[in-house]
């Protein structure tokens, strides 16, 4: 799940500059390590990516996309994300650029 290797730290620094609106709420939220309490009554931190459920997560997720979004624009063929989704089209030699 794409949602989950997002690096969070990046990610919350990006948002002040890309969103300054939804930044504050968001690192109030994301700033500490969330507890994943497993069946033995222990836990792991879960300290990377977007919350499963959280009404955030999808938004912070594109906005945090942005920068390589932006990045893969030099290269000369039509993009389209969607959510963790991306695809490209046009001529080889540009579509060979976007991917590496």
């Amino acid at each position: 799940n794409a949602f989950n290797v997002l690096n969070r730290a990046t990610a919350l620094v990006n948002l002040r500059y890309l969103c300054p609106p939804l930044a504050t709420f968001t690192i109030n939220i994301y700033r500490s390590p969330a507890k994943l309490f497993l069946q033995d009554g222990s836990f792991i931190l879960s300290s990377e990516g977007t919350t499963q459920g959280c009404n955030l997560a999808s938004p912070w997720y594109c906005i945090s996309l942005n920068p390589l979004i932006s990045a893969l624009s030099e290269a000369d063929c039509a993009q389209i994300f969607f959510a963790d989704d991306g695809a490209s089209v046009g001529k080889l030699l540009a579509l060979r650029k976007w991917w590496e």
